[in-house]
């Protein structure tokens, strides 16, 4: 079994069924917060904005259609509101909109909050902005070709969505957010919070010069990719801790289980795994539970039962993989022979996260450079988001 069929099975179950099947235990999304929802098409003059709250549709066209937004409400205040989405390409659409809006103009603070959406779109688990087609493919599987599940009718097909305007988004966006929230994605509500108080502060100001449509400057920009990484890595981290996809991670190593088989130290532990696959490498920082990958705890920054290093892996001569841990931590029992336990990356602490941010915004806002005159860094590999990547080769 590979992670690929594991997701083909998934797919034929849902055409058989013809329904959509569950890909994750827990909603992905956090809660949409005063939602408003955009279709938009066309482009310049020809722009056409239908956008909704829940209470009323608004419809604008040409470059004032960004008035549809303002009828609504959105401006920069105290509290931030949830735009909610079709796809990347709409919003795209929508900044192109808000950038080329006379700053005079009744429209320019729904612009500047376009601005501030399309910043935290960049940073996964964020409750600023509900790409619907996105959450929904993390959600569940429809019986179709992966290219499918790209297109906002089809998910509105299978979920039973008539309208298919701004409030049939509102109707996905509070189907695909219901239910119990995946653990720990309330640190992204803070961080939300945090990103829009500093952005309003900056647009209120009346001396500052400042304009949200400015490049950024280089210390600007290396700290927005340092806070878009990491919202990367925290979200794939949490996503762990849900069973479905632990399930499914199990198939490609990245979660992977097997048996004790020996216990040579009191720091030191052997697991022999069921299968061959797995992406946990020497010297990876590693966190272990007891049982199988569906009895997986949430990745909430709790302590886990074990936790310690991968030392190696080496395969027996009756093709068996063992995975050995030094620096090895078991609370609150210890591990014991024939024990059958499952692995997964360390788990992110978002609090480290944040002290390291606010280190590196110290070492930006020194005077001296601590890039010349400190020690060289060291290279590592970190999950970027797939939009900021496409961006830097742009």
């Amino acid at each position: 079994m590979s992670a690929a069929l594991f997701d083909l099975g998934q797919r034929l179950r849902s055409a058989t069924l013809a329904r959509p099947v569950a890909r994750s235990t827990f909603a992905p999304v956090l809660p949409p917060i005063d939602p408003v929802a955009i279709t938009l098409t066309g482009t310049g003059d020809g722009a056409l904005l239908r956008a909704a709250d829940g209470m009323q549709v608004t419809t604008a066209t040409g470059p004032g259609a960004l008035s549809a937004l303002a009828e609504l409400g959105v401006s920069v205040g105290p509290e931030h509101r949830t735009l909610v989405i079709p796809d990347r390409d709409a919003l795209s659409r929508l900044v192109e909109l808000a950038r080329a809006t006379d700053p005079a103009s009744p429209s320019a603070r729904p612009a500047a909050v376009v601005g501030w959406w399309s910043q935290r779109a960049d940073h996964p688990g964020t409750g600023a902005v509900l790409n619907i087609t996105v959450a929904c493919s993390a959600r569940w599987v429809l019986g179709v070709p992966p290219d499918e599940e790209r297109q906002v009718s089809v998910w509105r097909t299978w979920l039973g969505i008539a309208d298919t305007g701004p409030s049939g988004l509102l109707e996905l966006a509070a189907l695909v957010s219901a239910g119990e929230t995946l653990p720990g994605l309330d640190t992204f509500t803070e961080d939300d919070q945090r990103s829009w108080e500093a952005f309003a502060t900056r647009v209120a100001d009346p001396k500052s010069s400042w304009d949200w449509r400015m490049r950024d400057s280089r210390r600007e920009a290396a700290l927005g990719l340092a806070t878009r990484c990491d919202a990367a890595e925290l979200y794939e981290s949490l996503r762990l801790g849900d069973p479905l996809v632990a399930i499914r991670e199990s198939f490609n190593g990245t979660v992977v289980s097997g048996v004790v088989s020996a216990v040579p130290a009191r720091t030191r532990i052997e697991v022999t795994l069921d299968h061959l696959a797995c992406r946990l490498r020497d010297n990876a920082a590693i966190e272990g539970f007891p049982g199988f990958p569906r009895d997986v705890p949430p990745a909430d920054g709790r302590g886990p039962w074990l936790h310690g290093r991968v030392a190696t892996t080496r395969v027996t001569t009756d093709e068996r993989l063992v995975v050995t841990i030094t620096d090895a931590v078991v609370r609150p029992s210890p591990a014991r022979i024939g024990q059958r336990v499952t692995l997964r990356p360390r788990s992110v602490d978002p609090r480290q996260q944040r002290s390291g941010r606010h280190e590196l915004h110290r070492r930006y806002a020194a005077r001296r450079s601590w890039l010349s005159g400190g020690s060289a860094p060291t290279a590592r590999r970190r999950d970027v988001p797939l939009d900021v990547v496409v961006a830097a080769a742009e």
